[in-house]
């Protein structure tokens, strides 16, 4: 059983796949409007909304991507789960509201992000002015390793392969040379 302190992770980090009924039990189990923060963080976790492209973001742990879902069809994942409160006044008959935490997602909800790609930037952020972006740069292909960590057969190889660059493509012009070792590392780390 989930208990009200249970630690909902950010956007982009949940390890296991979105559910409808832990989402449904979330919103079940408020007994105010207040109690509903649960909800919506679980919500949140998976799901965001983008005004550049737009659509909603979501984030699939299986494959460990973001899946762009256009406005008309994030009902099928976001199903309009709804719950009534009642509170009584001072005076007069109890007054009720009722929560839907569809229209919550897609009208009241404030956190509206562009996309952008970008390697050295967290998964969500804030620019300077204020605009929340979400960073959709899937990560690197290749895990970076210390060059120590090779064997000495690959750093002869590695730097044969170098020379004959440096002496044959560039005529041993070092400014080139470096440009293309940059650019076949750029290629090769994806």
């Amino acid at each position: 059983m989930t208990t009200q302190a249970q630690v909902i992770p950010k956007f982009g980090e949940q390890t296991k796949a979105f559910s409808i009924d832990e989402l449904k039990r979330f919103i079940v189990a408020a007994k105010s409007m207040n109690d509903l923060d649960q909800a919506k963080r679980y919500l949140c976790s998976y799901f965001i909304l983008c005004a550049d492209p737009h659509g909603v973001f979501w984030w699939d742990p299986d494959s460990k991507s973001l899946k762009h879902v256009i406005d008309k069809n994030i009902g099928k994942l976001i199903r309009p789960i709804t719950k009534a409160f009642y509170t009584q006044p001072e005076q007069g008959p109890s007054q009720k509201t009722e929560f839907n935490i569809y229209k919550w997602f897609m009208v009241e909800n404030t956190d509206v992000c562009n996309a952008t790609c970008d390697p050295h930037k967290q998964r969500i952020f804030r620019s300077l002015t204020g605009q929340l972006y979400l960073n959709i740069f899937p990560g690197f292909l290749h895990v970076l390793r210390p060059i120590s960590t090779f064997e000495s057969t690959i750093h002869l190889a590695v730097k044969f392969i170098f020379s004959h660059i440096q002496d044959i493509w560039c005529s041993g012009d070092w400014n080139l040379t470096e440009y293309i070792i940059k650019w076949l590392a750029g290629v090769s780390a994806g």
